[in-house]
């Protein structure tokens, strides 16, 4: 599957023009607004990954907080986990597959064969137009005011990157996969409900 063809990679047409509108508001004003990027990665096999010290989703959390402006990363649920239930939370499944993927299709740093869901927080760029106090190196409170060119919302320029990003994490892993596991010749039947299976 690919990205949404359009400017902001979003997925529902319906909201094109109400970000466009937005980006163009905060260019007039000179100000910049944060995002909430989403990756998904579909037909990763079960088994990449490591129970311990290079866990599918510590090794991707590091490597999308890599990416500048990035202030949170998130895989699954995120931290809507906190509030959950163990009940509600763990993904639970039947011969058709898995029902719920709440953990983002990596259990125990192992993926499950599921889609791998990794979100990430872009923060607002902070060297925009508009003056904010600081302090010179003499002490005292001085107006700080950026020049140049500003972008609205590094978020938008941020999805290919870390698509790229989620791409390098997953080949490492199969490199490794195959490198400890070469010659594993034990056929896995594919996961009900993934695409593989499909």
């Amino acid at each position: 599957r690919v990205r949404p063809d359009n400017d902001f990679f979003v997925p529902e047409e319906r909201w094109l023009a109400p970000l466009a509108e937005l980006i163009e508001t905060l260019r007039r004003e000179g100000d910049s607004v944060g995002a909430r990027v989403g990756v998904i990665a579909y037909g990763v096999p079960a088994g990449w990954g490591d129970p311990v010290f290079d866990k599918l989703d510590a090794t991707l959390a590091h490597a999308l907080m890599s990416i500048g402006a990035v202030k949170a990363v998130e895989i699954g649920d995120g931290v809507n986990v906190a509030f959950q239930r163990g009940s509600e939370h763990r993904d639970a499944m039947t011969p058709h597959g898995f029902v719920t993927n709440h953990a983002g299709g990596v259990l125990a740093g192992i993926s499950t064969g599921q889609a791998i869901r990794a979100y990430l927080a872009f923060k607002p760029t902070s060297s925009i137009r508009l003056p904010i106090a600081t302090v010179g190196t003499d002490g005292q409170p001085r107006t700080l005011e950026v020049k140049g060119r500003h972008d609205p919302c590094v978020g938008i320029r941020g999805v290919p990157i870390a698509e790229a990003m989620m791409a390098l994490t997953l080949m490492d892993h199969a490199l490794r996969q195959r490198g400890q596991n070469g010659a594993v010749t034990q056929p896995m039947r594919p996961i009900p409900g993934t695409e593989d299976s499909e």
